[in-house]
């Protein structure tokens, strides 16, 4: 939850709200809303609940941000990247063997790092 701020301000300020407007909208004080963009306090359920409805996105998008998009801004190998997505289409199943797999390629790779 520490990008909540930021989510907050990032969606609010796309969505074209001044602080004033928005915190008319979801129904706190600007300075409330300030604080909550600053990360020095955290809304309520309620509130938070309501921003995310006054931005037109669940409440998950809003506390962790698109998730693609970090995604990217993580993965920078796009080859890998585009896996990973490919992969989430798959059934159930073959998703715990894609994972099983890395898991077990990433613990190989991490014992071998270990007896260097």
């Amino acid at each position: 939850m520490e990008d909540f701020g930021a989510n907050l301000k990032h969606f609010r300020t796309e969505k074209g709200f001044s602080q004033e407007a928005f915190a008319g909208k979801i129904g706190v004080h600007v300075t409330n809303l300030s604080k909550y963009e600053r990360n020095i306090s955290v809304p309520s359920l309620e509130i938070a609940e309501k921003m995310a409805d006054a931005l037109d996105m669940s409440l998950d998008e809003l506390v962790y941000g698109q998730q693609n998009e970090k995604a990217r801004v993580r993965i920078a190998d796009n080859e890998l990247l585009n896996l990973f997505n490919k992969s989430q289409q798959l059934p159930d199943d073959q998703k715990k063997t894609v994972k099983d797999l890395l898991s077990a390629f990433l613990l190989k790779a991490n014992l071998k790092q270990q007896l260097i």
